[in-house]
């Protein structure tokens, strides 16, 4: 079996990131009474209210192990040679679970209290279950969507968790080396970078937070004239517990990201017409085009849960277990290489997965 839909998933990828963006400073933080936690050992004091910071120190590295088990249901009708090259099933449902290490090496950033993150990891161990088209996948025959390169990704955020962006990037740099199945990768990114694997925890308030209390970010993205997409992250400190010997703050978080629809298509003929030749030639063609081309993206509200155990005294996440899911359609119309005809594709892809990230090195100089 030799399904090559690498161009496909990496096209979804892009579409999906665009979910990312910057957030805005829309904290409200609220407290209650509440004193203790209860944990499955003990009952432990929650410390006093305090601003809850990231301590990474420049020139370090923080070595996560992460497991990922993830499930794509997907179907599909029409003319595939929409997609060009590709081979594209009409039926798959599959799942696949690993587990690898993580490094994210610590440099300074470009502003006082602000790191540059540098992110490597490599699934190379990956077990996949699952149909396509009816026929059990062969575990020695791995499907090329499910390919994972190597993952090196750099990011900037602030003391608090805020991401920075960098105006230094190229439209085509912006989305990371993902790989084939990254691009489908972390829908629990807590920074707003579409489905990156990503920085290790929540953003945090400009006030202080005790146990009980609760902040608010917002992300807009916007979207080539189009309704901004939003993100909602609700965040409350719900207990303490204590992990590796340590006492931890237990945060738990909820992001519900709008539904939002975009056609490559519209922005494909506005490109071709800003280029048309100034007299007018092919100007007919371009619009009877118009009318029918279509590459549109449909992407429902998404929501996703976020537990993050971090170590206050430190200034950084011990754990984190991100779930969530997310249904997408692409709709394709458009015309056929050699005939010229219209031909059209619609597939429906659900994605459900469960990331963890597991601390196993902090504070270790680089080499």
């Amino acid at each position: 079996m030799n399904i090559r839909t690498s161009s496909l998933l990496a096209t979804l990828a892009l579409v999906v990131a665009a979910c990312g963006g910057g957030v805005s400073d829309e904290n409200t933080a609220t407290s209650d009474d509440q004193a203790t936690t209860t944990t499955t050992e003990a009952q432990l004091e929650a410390p006093d209210a305090q601003f809850l910071t990231y301590s990474l120190e420049a020139g370090t590295s923080y070595e996560y192990e992460v497991s990922i088990d993830q499930s794509i249901s997907m179907s599909a009708e029409g003319d595939t040679t929409a997609m060009g090259d590709e081979e594209i099933p009409g039926e798959m449902s599959i799942n696949f679970t690993g587990t690898t290490t993580f490094m994210h090496s610590v440099a300074e950033g470009p502003e006082p209290d602000t790191f540059e993150i540098t992110i490597k990891g490599n699934f190379t161990d990956l077990e996949i279950t699952g149909t396509i088209d009816g026929e059990p996948i062969d575990p020695t025959e791995i499907p090329d969507f499910a390919a994972m390169e190597p993952i090196e990704q750099t990011i900037i955020v602030d003391s608090q968790g805020r991401p920075i962006a960098d105006d230094s990037e190229e439209f085509g740099d912006l989305f990371g080396g993902l790989g084939d199945l990254g691009g489908l990768g972390d829908l629990g990114s807590l920074s707003g970078s579409g489905f990156e694997f990503s920085h290790v925890g929540p953003q945090f308030p400009d006030e202080e937070v005790g146990v009980g209390d609760t902040w608010t970010d917002t992300i807009e993205v916007p979207m080539m004239g189009e309704d901004p997409i939003t993100t909602e992250i609700n965040s409350e400190v719900t207990g303490v517990e204590e992990l590796d010997g340590v006492d931890v703050l237990v945060i738990e978080t909820q992001s519900l990201t709008s539904a939002f629809e975009f056609d490559l298509g519209e922005f494909l003929i506005g490109f071709f017409m800003a280029f048309a030749p100034e007299d007018g030639e092919g100007s007919a063609d371009l619009e009877a085009l118009a009318d029918e081309l279509r590459f549109l993206f449909s992407i429902d509200e998404t929501a996703t849960d976020f537990t993050t155990w971090f170590d206050a005294e430190a200034g950084y996440a011990r754990r984190a277990d991100y779930s969530g899911g997310t249904h997408l359609v692409m709709d394709i119309n458009m015309p056929d290489e050699e005939s010229g005809e219209m031909i059209g594709f619609v597939m429906d892809m659900t994605v459900d997965q469960n990331v963890s990230y597991r601390l196993i090195g902090a504070g270790t100089p680089q080499a």
